[in-house]
């Protein structure tokens, strides 16, 4: 019996009620088919967490500061807002952001794209409130926001890799201990299974063209 879909589709489903199976998932190191050391989901340096910089600099990019602009806000409003410079714009180089680790940078270029001008500038913009302080703080938050989601989407990555792997690594153990009849019963469980459900759906057609 080969270690093909097939075996993967009769363990899988055994090692998802397993909390220590889930446990193990998460750990890189056990794994039938493991990650490369130097792979994105690996690398220590990709591993640390990506932390906004508070240095705000409005006379060009640079590697550890994000770059403001400021405009009169939109749309209505008071006096205050549509005379006043209140909208805030954040902005920094994706490529040159020192404080990014690469693989966030690569996951932040498919997920948030429309964020990016043709140049790389990543952006965001605010002006929710009367207060260009207040704006400032919610560009900031929203940043970190999107950067929370890139590395969500890697952990997520993450955690498929390890569970694929991880399921390999069961097939090969169980094969090694000669537990290969549990495999093969698991099988026929589910061939029966299948064989039921095509069965029931045949009998409620019948059922219909009868009535």
């Amino acid at each position: 019996m080969g270690e093909g879909p097939r075996f993967r589709l009769l363990v899988q489903p055994m090692l998802r009620t397993s909390c220590w199976a889930r446990m193990l998932w998460s750990r890189p190191c056990i794994r039938g088919r493991q990650v490369q050391a130097s792979s994105p989901l690996c690398s220590a340096q990709d591993r640390r967490a990506a932390t906004v910089p508070n240095k705000v600099t409005m006379k060009g990019h640079a590697p550890d500061a994000l770059l403001k602009k400021v405009s009169r806000s939109g749309g209505p409003g008071g006096q205050s807002v549509n005379m006043s410079d209140t909208r805030v714009q954040l902005s920094f180089r994706l490529e040159d952001a020192a404080w990014l680790p690469d693989a966030i940078k690569g996951k932040m270029r498919v997920i948030h794209k429309n964020r990016i001008s043709k140049s790389g500038e990543f952006s965001v913009a605010v002006q929710t409130t009367s207060s260009q302080i207040q704006n400032e703080k919610l560009a900031v938050a929203l940043i970190q926001k999107l950067v929370k989601e890139a590395e969500q989407e890697l952990k997520n990555d993450e955690f498929e890799a390890n569970k694929l792997g991880f399921v390999d690594y069961v097939i090969m153990k169980k094969k090694k201990e000669g537990r290969e009849e549990e495999l093969l019963k698991r099988e026929q469980a589910l061939k029966d299974r299948k064989s039921r459900s095509r069965e029931k759906t045949r009998n409620k057609k019948e059922l219909k063209h009868m009535w």
